[in-house]
């Protein structure tokens, strides 16, 4: 087993879409089979996927020593997590109780020195997709395929706060910009948007054009 090389304290994540994105890394999706395999980030990704605890817990480290940058101290913070969908909440490894997001988002949290910081499950899948994400062919399919799909448990928690919303990969936006839209009806001052990387595209989401922009233009 090869050993996977995770980016450095100097390798700042991509600002996305007017900077309410971050994200960490490229992930070369498992049909291009040669890049995906030659990729130490995305083969980790997958690993976090799989809820790999020793990877994740490096994420969180990672993900926790950007904040420290990025985070005002006059703000407060509550970072939740992107629901995943049941049959991966049901990964045959260890944990089963959570999805490698909740645990991905715990372990930023214990990595975090900002004092005004809450961990909570905000976000529940109130009904099925009609397809799987990746079973969607445009970027509008996806959007339709999550839509009204969500709902917030606990309002309370995060009035007048910033919403850190964390998931795995980034590839439409679909999924977080419904999350992101559901927060905010509900009371979010702001969601600041974390992934683990953004999926390697031949041309930007149709999203990033509303929102401010994708890294490398069309041929992100």
């Amino acid at each position: 087993m090869r050993t996977l090389a995770f980016p450095v304290a100097d390798d700042p994540p991509v600002s996305i879409c007017a900077g309410w994105i971050y994200a960490f890394g490229l992930y070369q999706p498992r049909w291009k089979i040669a890049r995906h395999l030659n990729s130490d980030w995305s083969q980790a990704v997958l690993m976090a996927k799989r809820k790999s605890e020793d990877v994740i817990e490096t994420f969180g480290r990672i993900i926790a020593r950007h904040f420290e940058t990025v985070l005002l101290e006059d703000e407060e913070y509550v970072i939740t997590h992107v629901p995943a969908e049941e049959d991966h909440q049901l990964y045959l490894f260890l944990d089963c109780g959570r999805c490698a997001t909740e645990a991905l988002a715990e372990a930023i949290y214990s990595h975090l020195k900002h004092r005004d910081v809450l961990l909570a499950s905000l976000l529940v899948q109130i009904k099925a997709k009609s397809l799987k994400q990746h079973q969607c062919t445009t970027d509008a399919e996806r959007a339709e395929n999550v839509k009204d799909i969500y709902a917030v448990t606990q309002s309370g928690l995060m009035a007048g706060k910033c919403v850190i919303l964390v998931d795995d990969v980034l590839t439409s936006g679909a999924t977080m910009r419904e999350c992101a839209d559901v927060l905010k009806a509900s009371g979010a001052k702001s969601v600041m948007g974390i992934a683990l990387a953004r999926t390697e595209r031949a041309k930007a989401p149709l999203f990033a054009f509303s929102d401010g922009g994708w890294p490398g233009g069309d041929a992100a």
